[in-house]
């Protein structure tokens, strides 16, 4: 940037430049997730945290709040399920449909997870107040829209 550049730009490019920074951390994240045979990776995590958030709920259900694929989420909880993380039924209204909760050692593990990532993030982000903390949620949630709206109206226009 030069001397002479407009302040709202500048910030506009920080931010960008960061999202795009924490993208990609998120990407080396799941990367690492991969390689981790046999363990909870992030997205059983995010999951498993969606599960205790809502209580039982169907696997559809689950894929759509996880931004997953039926499929990715079936196979997720053959995992979860043989770890003995959470349990599958069926539906009491509809047997067509698989519901799945957490189990006692499901629990157990998101409350671990938990507080792990809120001690995490509380020493990662001390140095900041809640005003600012509620600003940069706001900026991320717009930012998501952003892209959300983009990824619907296909690729972008060059």
């Amino acid at each position: 940037m030069t001397a002479t550049a407009d302040p709202r730009t500048e910030a506009y490019d920080a931010v960008r430049s960061a999202l795009h920074g924490l993208m990609a951390a998120e990407r080396r994240l799941r990367a690492r997730d991969q390689r981790l045979e046999g363990e909870i990776t992030t997205n059983h995590v995010r999951a498993m945290f969606i599960i205790a958030q809502q209580g039982e709920l169907p696997a559809g259900k689950l894929a759509e709040a996880a931004d997953m694929t039926p499929a990715s989420v079936t196979q997720m909880l053959d995992h979860l399920e043989a770890r003995g993380f959470v349990a599958r039924g069926r539906s009491a209204t509809d047997r067509r449909v698989v519901t799945v909760s957490l189990t006692d050692a499901g629990r157990e593990k998101v409350a671990a997870k938990r507080a792990a990532w809120d001690a995490r993030w509380e020493s990662a982000l001390a140095e900041f107040d809640a005003r600012e903390l509620r600003a940069a949620a706001a900026v991320l949630t717009r930012a998501r829209e952003l892209m959300d709206s983009i990824a619907a109206k296909g690729a972008v226009k060059r």
